[in-house]
């Protein structure tokens, strides 16, 4: 018999992990700048550029870089299936039926598109972008509303590296000083 009591066991809260590391702190200053930068250009999209510099910022600036571009291999490849979306749903009228089918064929798509390409660290960050690319374009926009959607994440990506190197760079001064 399965036990829920056992399962949530490993889950208990304890306070001492309960703590802002490095990572964590240029997670956060990664989102603000994200935020800060959308707001004054006046850029839509919030939530792509966000989750992308969560998703981009990791342990160090190699790892960032890496799992970067692989991020904006996975979301250009989710982008691509995401305008083809667009365009095969405008010569067909935006029907429902379309989406029905073509949005999880997509999806599959992006998935064998990534890992034919070895970039299985991409795929979920694809199809996240096919996703949220498909299931929110406005009526009536164009094709520069997926465009707008891919720079996105480039942004993202950019911010969290910048954040990554800087924050390391002044984290090595201060451990000399």
């Amino acid at each position: 018999m399965f036990q829920f009591k056992q399962l949530f066991k490993q889950f208990s809260f304890d306070k001492s992990q309960f703590k802002l590391g490095l990572r964590t702190f240029k997670t956060g200053l990664s989102v603000f700048l994200v935020l800060l930068l959308f707001h004054f250009l006046g850029w839509e999209g919030l939530q792509i550029g966000a989750l992308t510099a969560v998703f981009s910022l990791r342990e160090d600036f190699d790892k960032s870089v890496h799992f970067g571009l692989s991020r904006i291999l996975g979301n250009s490849i989710g982008g691509f299936f995401s305008l083809l979306y667009f365009l095969i749903n405008q010569v067909f009228g935006e029907h429902f039926i379309l989406t029905l089918f073509l949005i999880p064929i997509f999806c599959m798509l992006t998935i064998m598109t990534n890992v034919a390409m070895h970039n299985q660290v991409g795929v979920i960050g694809g199809v996240a972008a096919l996703l949220i690319i498909t299931l929110s374009i406005p009526a009536g926009n164009t094709i520069l509303y997926v465009f707008a959607r891919i720079f996105e994440t480039f942004v993202g990506v950019f911010i969290a590296i910048l954040v990554n190197s800087d924050v390391d760079k002044v984290r090595k001064f201060l451990q000399k000083r």
